[in-house]
């Protein structure tokens, strides 16, 4: 086996703005993920941008095409077939514990191709 040549892992993305999220937000939708059956990958970033373009450029990056964009105001959820206007999901970083699991949740089911957990209250 040549090590130069190895194949990307399949896993959800999520990138995350750097201290702009109280660490229990981003724990909760890691926990959603996990709770699925899902390896996901973890990022920070200083780019001041949207949760939704963040998002996108997770779902890119993602070989599962699914990624999930955390800022100071928004967790979004985003398939890469999707445009980048029209993201699956999006909540306030302020909801409960069970909704920020939900949409953790709900990134997995949409590799796994099942029903959706509810998000709205």
């Amino acid at each position: 086996m040549n090590p130069g040549l190895e194949a990307p892992k399949p896993e959800i993305v999520v990138y995350v703005i750097e201290n702009s999220v109280p660490k229990d937000t981003v724990k909760e939708v890691l926990l959603g993920i996990e709770e699925e059956g899902l390896p996901y990958k973890k990022e920070t970033t200083k780019n001041q941008i949207t949760a939704e373009d963040l998002a996108y450029k997770a779902a890119e990056s993602s070989h599962l095409g699914v990624g999930i964009g955390i800022d100071q105001h928004q967790v979004v959820l985003h398939y890469i077939k999707l445009r980048g206007d029209k993201p699956l999901f999006s909540i306030s970083t302020n909801e409960d514990e069970e909704h920020l699991r939900a949409i953790g949740a709900n990134a997995a089911r949409v590799v796994k191709h099942m029903p959706f957990k509810m998000l709205e209250a």
